[in-house]
């Protein structure tokens, strides 16, 4: 048997039972997500389902990492010893180009979670401002109305010396008129 072949196959043993070790990885992280999705409804988009997600996914997308410097490896390994063209090097290639598209999909799952926990941030922070300013308007009206207090307790004071001088007013024309009797 000649070297490089003998090279070639013995480390394609090796990436095979590398990447069988990667793949039972990814049965583990796929069960965390069913979990995940267990937990939340699938259109859930609160804090805790995107985070809980994220986390998930994050451990997926380092894991897909690491399979796809395998794949490259034992892409690179069955070029050299089987050559471009040989269906072993030809099945690499098509295993490291679906591991990328995986990858991209996955990445893809991720940005959309974090919009998504962005735009959650940026509705809170609209909603803190609107209370800010409700506030703002409620501490004014008290100011008002203090004022306006203020204002009613002189026309009170006012329509108090009006109402007692219109009293004495009366009671000097009844005297008045009683006198005249």
């Amino acid at each position: 048997m000649d070297f490089g072949l003998k090279i070639g196959i013995d480390g394609e043993k090796e990436f095979k039972k590398a990447l069988s070790e990667i793949d039972q990885s990814f049965r583990v992280l796929g069960s965390e997500m069913k979990v995940v999705d267990s937990l939340f409804d699938k259109n859930d988009k609160s804090v805790d389902a995107l985070t809980s997600r994220n986390k998930v996914l994050n451990k997926q997308i380092e894991t897909q990492h690491e399979k796809i410097a395998q794949l490259n490896a034992a892409l690179d390994n069955a070029s050299k010893s089987f050559g471009e063209n040989d269906r072993r090097t030809q099945q690499w290639q098509i295993r490291l180009n679906n591991a990328t598209a995986d990858l991209n999909k996955m990445q893809r799952e991720l940005d959309s979670n974090n919009k998504q926990l962005n735009n959650i941030g940026e509705e809170f922070d609209d909603a803190r401002k609107k209370a800010d300013k409700f506030g703002d308007e409620i501490k004014e009206s008290g100011k008002e109305a203090e004022s306006a207090k203020d204002k009613f307790s002189k026309v009170g004071a006012v329509l108090k010396g009006v109402g007692t001088a219109v009293a004495a007013a009366t009671a000097a024309i009844g005297a008045a008129a009683g006198s005249d009797s």
